[in-house]
């Protein structure tokens, strides 16, 4: 089945993390139907025409959001409304993305992550980050996302030591008072948070954990090879 070496691999890894906090890890099934229910949620329905609400100790995180900064977001619950909720709130959005094959998928995807004619998630050349961060823009990333390049910058996650994206980091080290976010659509209620920017990857990995022992199977980076092993 679709992964499920992957799947079985991550629940290994995590067994000590989870028996520790006295959680029982996910089952295949539960996860796979939690992350086709999001999947359908996204090519079949708008935003738009779903309920939508803050999270009421949210509220002036939001409002620093709109000066720009780095929001790591996480494939926890539906995501890809997650960015078209902030783009609707007029946070100056560019969420990183990869073009997608073949060409048809990626204008479908392009069209889908696009509010008031401004597509939203795009790619973003290293260069150019920087002066997008000067201009006020807030740079958000999936970063629980594979990283399977070499890189110094790591972390422990799920008591798992973890290769992490080092783009937050570069950011972090031109520009070392940028704010960093974090957030996710519990349903449909938006919920974020501000962390520290010293040792970003270990608060986002602590919110993150919170997130996943609530309820194991809305994560649905159990199908990655997320793990440095």
């Amino acid at each position: 089945m679709w992964k499920q070496a992957v799947f079985s691999k991550n629940l290994r890894l995590t067994a000590p993390f989870f028996k520790k906090n006295g959680v029982n890890q996910p089952k295949y099934f539960a996860v796979l139907k939690n992350m086709l229910h999001d999947v359908f949620d996204f090519v079949f329905k708008h935003p738009k025409n779903i309920a939508f609400y803050i999270d009421k100790n949210s509220v002036h995180i939001l409002e620093e959001m709109r000066q720009g900064g780095i929001f790591l977001t996480a494939h926890y619950g539906n995501h890809e409304f997650l960015g078209y909720r902030l783009a609707e709130l007029k946070i100056p959005l560019n969420a990183a993305a990869q073009k997608q094959k073949p060409d048809f998928f990626d204008r479908w995807l392009q069209k889908k992550r696009t509010f008031n004619g401004k597509c939203f998630a795009k790619e973003i050349e290293p260069e150019s980050l920087i002066s997008f961060i000067d201009s006020g823009g807030l740079f958000a990333m999936l970063a629980d996302q594979n990283f399977k390049n070499s890189s110094k910058c790591e972390g422990e996650f799920l008591g798992v030591s973890a290769r992490c994206n080092p783009v937050p980091a570069f950011i972090l080290k031109h520009r070392p008072n940028t704010p960093v976010f974090c957030g996710y659509l519990k349903q449909t209620t938006l919920f974020l948070k501000k962390i520290p920017a010293d040792n970003f990857y270990a608060h986002y990995h602590s919110w993150l954990e919170s997130l996943i022992l609530e309820n194991p199977a809305k994560w649905y980076g159990w199908f990655h090879n997320r793990f440095k092993i």
